[in-house]
């Protein structure tokens, strides 16, 4: 009898922690940073195709590919303030989907 219940107790222990692991992989918590622009890589025009934002710290987040995001593209070298969501991906590069910006005086 208590082998049975100490197995259902595993069992659902097993499962909460198979659910819980994918959640890690959702963006969930919002913030706010002030940062510089910069192209982190350019076409073979010269045109910038990715950009990340640098802040005071020395953090650096790379901007997500997506309409709000690539709006960055055209703020090299600006200040800005972006709202949005970071993960970490697995090479530990920190990367911001940005849900709005504005440029932030120096």
């Amino acid at each position: 009898m208590v082998q049975g219940r100490f197995a259902k107790v595993v069992l659902l222990l097993i499962v909460l922690m198979v659910w819980a692991l994918p959640a890690g992989a959702y963006w969930e918590n919002e913030v706010e940073i002030k940062g510089t622009v910069f192209a982190v890589d350019n076409d073979d025009k010269g045109r910038t195709t990715a950009v990340s934002v640098l802040d005071a710290a020395g953090e650096e987040y790379f901007v997500v590919h997506d309409e709000t995001g690539d709006k960055l593209l055209d703020l090299v070298d600006k200040n800005v303030k972006v709202k949005g969501v970071i993960n970490v991906d697995k090479d530990g590069k920190k990367q911001i989907k940005i849900k709005a910006y504005e440029l932030f005086p120096t």
